[in-house]
């Protein structure tokens, strides 16, 4: 039973953070962990027939590789990327911050405020133990798309006197 679930010691260990995509159809998200020098491949495709995977709980689960169809390692930003961004933010655009065209209607403004409103949203990451930079940064994001759905459904005065109401329809 050892060599079932026989694995590094912490220490040895480095956290991936991932979404896994059940055969049951079940997404998971988490952290799942690989040797220091080795790489998330490596371990997907190493001689265990288990990984051991860290909820967002914290509590630990080992997975069979069978049951898994997709693993899709998660792109958390560097603290670099998160500066840059940061000084970006005085550039206001409520289009480029919804991330549509500027001849989008209100239906296409609505989808695309909530999509982003969802991904960006504070409380997302606060209860997983994320750096203060990364949570700075969703509020910000957070603030400024809710800013530019605002301004774009008419909810509010275009911020610093720019009218974007030629643009739409």
């Amino acid at each position: 039973m050892t060599a079932l679930f026989s694995g590094s010691s912490e220490t040895e260990k480095g956290r991936v953070a991932v979404t896994l995509k059940l055969a049951s159809g079940a997404t998971l998200n988490g952290h799942v962990f690989v040797k220091a020098a080795g790489q998330l491949r490596d371990m997907l495709n190493g001689s265990d027939r288990f990984l051991e995977f860290e909820q967002r709980d914290l509590s630990l689960v080992y997975l069979s590789k069978d049951c898994i169809l997709t693993v899709a390692a998660l792109a958390v930003p560097r603290n670099d990327q998160l500066q840059r961004r940061v000084r970006d933010l005085h550039v206001f655009d409520p289009y480029h911050s919804l991330g549509i065209d500027r001849s989008a209607g209100p239906g296409e403004i609505r989808a695309a405020y909530r999509r982003l409103a969802r991904d960006y949203h504070p409380d997302k990451l606060a209860g997983i133990g994320v750096p203060k930079e990364v949570l700075d940064y969703m509020n910000a994001m957070f603030a400024r798309i809710h800013a530019a759905y605002k301004e774009l459904s008419g909810e509010a005065e275009p911020l610093l006197g720019q009218d974007h109401s030629a643009a739409k329809r």
